[in-house]
């Protein structure tokens, strides 16, 4: 059995739609005698009568009106699926999954995936916060379109990394504390004081650790917390000192806590992370455009105090 055309329907529709061939030329935007052979195309292949010819008008069987419904239940179909289209061109319809590590979870990300979301209205944002090694996992199986972490070696061959940024640690310290007047922290500046440590099994602790050993800086490591967030917390209630990721402090600062540049330096890498098996969509490219321009103004905004390494790049 010969299988039906979308052409031959479409005329069927036409014909039905206005009553006559000549009507339905008009909608295809073709002869009256090429409707006349796609309508009996049409009729051959379903084999059942569709139309009575009375008076030169088309009546339709109950056959006909009954696969007219049909027909239209499909092009209305096809109508949504054209406009579910246009939306996604627009970036108008959609998903966006976003995994986090909690350094840039606490406002910079929020904010920046509101500005994202005014600028795409009805597409939907997830934004999860967990440790980097979860968000590597996550990402790597493909359950999240992106990930943001702090720069580690990665080993996963399911994942491929961006930098984002080749930043530094900074001094947190409470208001008005006796260093606040300073410009750059050294170590030396902090012999004594009551030290907030990350995690000891982060290697960005023994990175810091190690800074304070060489200068021969004692501090009390009377306080550790395993989230930068926490830190800053902690040292803004005065409960001591400490070395943390740049975006997490300046939103600190905001709150009244004292941030300034520690010298040597401690690097500190922004990186953001994609499934390696599947290509970055529309709405994923738009969202890093927004993080990079994001980052540039907080590089401004800071003073400094974040760096995105650009600067370095071009001097380099």
């Amino acid at each position: 059995m010969a299988k039906l055309t979308y052409r031959q329907i479409e005329a069927f529709r036409a014909v039905m739609i206005s009553g006559t061939t000549s009507g339905a030329a008009e909608i295809l935007c073709v002869s009256q005698p090429a409707v006349s052979r796609l309508l009996a195309d049409f009729e051959d292949t379903v084999g059942v009568a569709m139309f009575e010819r009375r008076r030169r008008r088309l009546h339709p069987t109950p056959e006909a009106r009954f696969f007219f419904e049909e027909v239209e239940r499909a092009f209305v179909s096809l109508e949504q699926l054209s406009r579910a289209a246009e939306e996604l061109r627009e970036f108008h319809l959609g998903s966006l999954r976003i995994a986090s590590m909690p350094a840039a979870s606490v406002e910079f990300l929020p904010d920046l995936t509101d500005r994202f979301s005014q600028e795409h209205p009805g597409v939907s944002v997830t934004l999860q916060v967990r440790s980097t090694q979860q968000v590597v996992d996550l990402v790597a199986t493909q359950q999240f379109d992106l990930g943001v972490i702090s720069g580690i070696p990665l080993d996963d061959p399911a994942v491929e990394e961006r930098p984002l940024a080749d930043s530094r640690l900074v001094c947190i310290l409470p208001p008005e504390h006796r260093l606040a007047g300073r410009e750059v922290i050294v170590p030396q500046d902090l012999e004594g004081e009551v030290f907030v440590s990350l995690g000891s099994e982060q290697s960005i602790r023994h990175t810091i650790d190690g800074v304070f050993e060489r200068a021969g800086v004692r501090r009390q490591l009377l306080i550790d917390t395993q989230l930068h967030y926490a830190a800053c917390a902690f040292v803004l209630a005065g409960s001591g000192v400490s070395l943390v990721d740049p975006i997490t402090a300046w939103h600190y600062r905001r709150l009244g806590l004292v941030v300034r540049r520690f010298e040597p330096r401690v690097r500190y890498r922004y990186s953001v992370i994609f499934p390696r098996q599947r290509g970055q969509s529309g709405l994923t490219k738009s969202f890093l455009a927004l993080l990079d321009k994001a980052l540039e103004g907080l590089e401004v905004e800071s003073g400094g105090l974040f760096e995105s390494g650009r600067q370095r790049g071009r001097q380099g």
